[in-house]
């Protein structure tokens, strides 16, 4: 893992087409701007960790029947991970 210091307005570039900026530093909270294709989903950890595990309880269903929760929950949070990426 790379640990890097940066200041608000500084950027770093992951690859060829990813920038992240920090666009806000206050108290412990660090408010990040992420420059990607479309192409690359982008999450915060804690709806990335829910969509796999709803995704994990999916795949378990039996008879590939998925319970109606886990597809209202993976619904939930892909509308809630799409409507935080700017258009």
């Amino acid at each position: 893992m790379l640990s890097i210091t940066r200041r608000p307005g500084q950027r770093i570039v992951i690859g060829e087409d990813i920038v992240v900026e920090v666009t806000e530093v206050s108290g412990s909270t660090v408010r990040l701007s992420i420059d990607a294709p479309r192409s690359v989903p982008i999450y915060r950890e804690e709806i990335w960790l829910e969509v796999k595990r709803a995704n994990e309880e999916a795949a378990r269903a039996a008879d590939g029947d998925v319970p109606s929760e886990a597809l209202d929950r993976l619904a939930r949070l892909r509308a809630q991970a799409t409507s935080k990426q700017p258009q």
